[in-house]
C-alpha cells in the first residue's frame, strides 16, 4: 500500500509501473527538505525507484541514458528504465542490488578490485554510441575561466587559492575526442556486491550522463580528486580502463579540475558542508599548488 503522503503524479506513475506497492522510504531529499527519490518494494517483492529530477534537463540526461548507455553495460552493472513522465520529470528505475562504494567497508585489494571494475566500466560507456546523445554545454574558454574565477570568490577562497587557480587556467587544455560520459562518475554513484568470494560493481545515477571530453569530468575525478594519493588505485583503474592517459589528457584534466573547484566548494557549501565534496576540492587545491602534479 503507498504512504499518504506520497505525491499524486509520482504514486500514478508506480501504480502504473507495479500496481500494489509499499513505500520502504524517501531516500534523497532536495533544498527545502521534499523527497525527491523514494525506494518502494512492488507486489511481486520487486524492489523500485521513483526519481523526480530538478529540471527538464536532467530529465532529458537520465531518461537517454537509460535507453542508449546503460544497457551497453551489461546484466547487472545498471537499473533499468521501467516508465517515466516527462511532465513530471520522473522516472520509475528498478533497484541495482548492493551498497554504495563510498559506504561500504573494503579491503585493500577489495578497493583496487573495484577501482579496475570501475575502469572497465568507464572505458564501456565512454564507447558507447554517441547518437542521440545529449551534447554537453561547452563555453570558449575565457568564459570558462572567467565563471570559475568569479565562483571562486564568490566561495570566499583565500587570495593564494584564487592565484594558484588563475595560473592553472592560464592556457585552453588540449581538445581530446569526445564520448558519451557518466558525469558524475566515482564512489558515490558505484553500487558493489558481493557474490560469494567475488565483487561485481555497478553504477547509478546518469543525470549528468552526455556527451564531452572524458577528461572533462569522468578521467578528471578519477586522475585528480579520487586517486592522487592512492597509486594502486590509479593503476587499478588504468588496468581497466584498458590504457593509461595521454600527456594531452592527463594536462586537460588538470585543467579542468581548476575550473570544476569553486563549483564544487559552492555545492559542498550549500550542502551541509559536503565533507566528500570539499576533500575533493581540497586535493584539488593541493595539487595544483605543487610543481609537479600528479595528473
Amino acid at each position: 500500500m503507498s504512504a499518504p503522503d506520497m505525491p499524486a503524479d509520482v504514486n500514478r506513475l508506480l501504480r502504473a509501473t507495479a500496481e500494489d506497492y509499499e513505500l520502504l522510504g524517501a531516500r534523497s531529499l532536495d533544498r527545502a527538505g521534499q523527497p525527491v527519490v523514494w525506494e518502494v518494494l512492488g507486489a511481486a517483492g520487486r524492489r523500485l525507484f521513483a526519481k523526480r529530477h530538478k529540471n527538464a534537463l536532467m530529465h532529458q540526461r537520465e531518461a537517454a541514458a537509460y535507453r542508449l548507455l546503460a544497457p551497453g553495460l551489461g546484466s547487472g552493472r545498471a537499473p533499468a528504465l521501467l516508465a517515466e513522465d516527462t511532465r513530471s520529470l520522473l522516472v520509475v528505475t528498478s533497484a541495482l542490488p548492493g551498497t554504495p562504494v563510498i559506504s561500504t567497508d573494503l579491503t585493500a585489494a577489495e578497493e583496487q578490485e573495484v577501482y579496475r571494475q570501475a575502469g572497465h566500466l568507464a572505458a564501456v560507456i565512454h564507447a558507447q554510441p554517441t547518437a542521440g546523445a545529449p551534447v554537453g554545454e561547452y563555453l570558449p574558454w575565457d568564459q570558462e575561466r572567467e565563471r570559475a574565477l568569479a565562483r571562486a570568490r564568490e566561495a570566499r577562497l583565500p587570495e593564494e587559492d584564487i592565484t594558484v587557480l588563475a595560473e592553472a587556467t592560464r592556457h585552453e587544455p588540449p581538445r581530446t575526442a569526445l564520448a558519451y560520459c557518466h558525469g558524475d562518475f566515482g564512489p558515490r554513484n558505484w553500487i558493489v556486491r558481493r557474490e560469494g568470494d567475488r565483487l561485481l560493481l555497478g553504477v547509478i545515477d546518469f543525470e549528468r550522463s552526455h556527451v564531452e571530453a572524458p577528461a572533462r569530468r569522468d578521467l578528471m575525478r578519477l586522475t585528480l580528486q579520487l586517486t592522487p594519493r592512492r597509486p594502486d588505485l590509479r593503476a587499478a583503474f588504468t588496468t581497466g580502463y584498458g590504457r593509461e592517459l595521454t600527456p594531452q589528457e592527463r594536462a586537460a584534466c588538470r585543467a579542468w579540475a581548476a575550473i570544476d573547484c569553486p563549483a564544487a566548494l559552492r555545492w559542498a557549501m550549500g550542502h551541509h558542508r559536503d565533507e566528500e565534496v570539499l576533500g575533493y576540492a581540497r586535493t584539488v587545491l593541493d595539487l595544483l599548488r605543487h610543481p609537479n602534479p600528479v595528473a
